[in-house]
């Protein structure tokens, strides 16, 4: 009886302190909330919206040669994506000095809304 309440109570335990994890959703870098859709009147896709925003802030690194360290090109849509699942989206998006991309500084808020706009919309490519 007494190994059987031992085992009860370890089990509880357990549940309680399952149950107090989480996330910190108070971190000051953690920029806008990424699950936000900023126009939900546009369907936002890689060619008529994304591409140019790329083209203009990430290939100066994210390229063939690699520069600055990046660790993938971004020239297209398929290499986009691989950036995607990298969490792009979350470093361009972030506030903190040490993790924003590109690395010069964060992007204006609209072309970060267009960013996000794509992620709500499923990272369409056309």
């Amino acid at each position: 009886m007494k190994t059987i309440c031992s085992k009860f109570l370890l089990f509880s335990l357990l549940l309680i302190l399952a149950s107090c994890g989480g996330s910190d959703d108070s971190d000051p870098d953690a920029g806008p909330d990424p699950d936000v859709n900023p126009n939900p009147n546009k369907i936002t896709t890689y060619d008529a919206d994304v591409k140019a925003i790329i083209d203009e802030h990430c290939l100066e690194c994210h390229t063939i040669p690699l520069a600055q360290g990046a660790p993938f090109p971004m020239r297209n849509y398929d290499e986009t994506i691989i950036g995607v699942n990298r969490d792009l989206v979350l470093r361009m998006v972030s506030n903190s000095v040490n993790n924003v991309m590109p690395p010069a500084g964060r992007l204006p808020q609209e072309t970060i809304d267009v960013i996000l706009d794509w992620e709500a919309d499923g990272f369409l490519e056309r």
